[in-house]
């Protein structure tokens, strides 16, 4: 020590080094702690990410209480080494799907206070499961703040910061590739969960659309049987009156014959209701679209007037299997809709063909693929807008003025087409016009 005090010339680069390796180890001290603060707030910002998409993914599933789906996209999760835990927290912030890592503290029973807590070496974030400003449950994710093998890397690092600094340099590339494949990752997982989202959001409006038709259809066909048999046996009684009547009664014949007249069309009401609900009995026989439209035609110009231009376009060849009576009424009664659609005039274009489908129709629920015979109207009115066609195949729903309509003539056709094992599409927009699409399944058998 005397010796650098007497030589402080020649001990300076002694001191130098020194000074410059204190400051070395004080820079990569700085260094280490800035890191770790950038590490901890990346972690909390990733495990926040994956929080909010987890809480979009699973708002369907949190509102139906559907405890499997919401699984589903927790473990979706678990391909994040990081996360040590997962749950979701639905309605009453009882817990509705989760995990929990071998050797990680279990969920909490309830749902946890909204946003970061850390303890130890461990973070919980929470985030709310919001619709429409509603908060319908939450969601926690629980991840290792550092690994232990991240933290002896990184003071190895400070070590060799003295020695070896190009190492360092190469340590943190390495660190942030593997962070960038790490974000890769979850950017997949991410449109993953969004596509099943989507689909799965499809799948339930198919659904409770489907549901409510059927309910609609036993309600309205056991309604139409029962008035049925009534108008049956005011009808039997009104002919036993005439004939009660006789020669004498015919001042009073006009009114028999005006209640006759209204109990048919009251006759005609409850089987188009049947038709609807599916349970009219149906003749079934082979026949060919192409033809039945064809022979039809003149029925259909006169039907629709002059103002109405229609073109057809028959090129289906197939066979189909239907009662050929009651599409030859549907046939009419889309044209006579049409019509309706062009108070001013306008054209119907009538097209069959022959289309063999791998996918169902963007319109169609429960489609099975396969052969199919193609029966399509367009015309260019006034179209429809998308509440209005969402509802267009609902009975006793119309647009038309008072007197003008029953709101069965779809319905009926969609009853039928249904109960022949068809299916049928609807598409229209506002000034657009409107598409109804028939798809008929190509009989197999021989043809008559």
């Amino acid at each position: 020590m005397k010796n650098l005090i007497r030589a402080p010339g020649r001990n300076w680069p002694i001191l130098a080094a020194l000074l410059a390796a204190v400051l070395l180890v004080a820079m990569g001290v700085m260094m280490a702690r800035y890191e770790d603060r950038l590490y901890t707030d990346q972690q909390e910002r990733d495990v926040g990410e994956q929080a909010q998409i987890l809480a979009a993914s699973v708002t369907a599933a949190i509102q139906f209480d559907d405890a499997g789906a919401a699984q589903e996209y927790v473990n979706a999760l678990k391909v994040n080494p990081q996360l040590q835990a997962a749950g979701v927290y639905g309605q009453g912030g009882k817990v509705l799907a989760g995990f929990v890592r071998p050797g990680s503290a279990p969920l909490p029973v309830s749902s946890p206070a909204l946003g970061v807590t850390a303890i130890g070496q461990t973070m919980s974030v929470t985030v709310p499961v919001t619709q429409n400003g509603v908060t319908m449950g939450t969601v926690m994710l629980r991840a290792v703040s550092e690994a232990l093998q991240r933290r002896i890397t990184r003071y190895a690092g400070l070590v060799l910061l003295v020695t070896m600094g190009a190492l360092v340099i190469a340590v943190l590339s390495f660190s942030q590739a593997a962070l960038i494949t790490r974000a890769r990752q979850l950017s997949q997982v991410n449109v993953r969960l969004q596509v099943e989202m989507q689909e799965r959001q499809k799948t339930e409006d198919a659904l409770r659309q489907s549901q409510k038709m059927e309910a609609i259809g036993q309600l309205s066909g056991g309604i139409a049987h029962d008035f049925n048999n009534l108008i049956m046996i005011v009808k039997g009684n009104l002919r036993l009156l005439r004939r009660r009547l006789g020669t004498a009664g015919e001042t009073s014949a006009h009114y028999i014959d005006q209640a006759d007249e209204a109990l048919d069309r009251a006759a005609s009401l409850t089987q188009r209701v049947l038709a609807f609900s599916r349970r009219q009995p149906l003749s079934p026989r082979p026949v060919q679209l192409s033809e039945l439209v064809g022979g039809i035609g003149d029925l259909l110009r006169h039907s629709v007037g002059e103002k109405v231009t229609i073109h057809t376009k028959l090129e289906a060849q197939w066979w189909t299997l239907c009662d050929m009576n009651q599409m030859e009424n549907v046939i009419l009664n889309l044209a006579i809709n049409a019509r309706d659609a062009m108070p001013e005039g306008g054209s119907l274009t009538i097209t069959t063909r022959d289309v063999t489908l791998t996918q169902p129709p963007p319109e169609v629920a429960d489609f099975v693929p396969g052969p199919y015979v193609e029966l399509s109207f367009r015309d260019t009115g006034e179209g429809m807008s998308e509440a209005v066609r969402l509802r267009a195949l609902d009975p006793f729903f119309t647009t038309k003025p008072l007197g003008k309509g029953t709101g069965l003539g779809l319905s009926m056709t969609f009853g039928f087409v249904r109960q022949s094992n068809g299916y049928l599409a609807l598409r229209s927009a506002p000034g657009s016009g409107t598409l109804v699409t028939i798809y008929m399944p190509r009989h197999a058998g021989e043809a008559v």
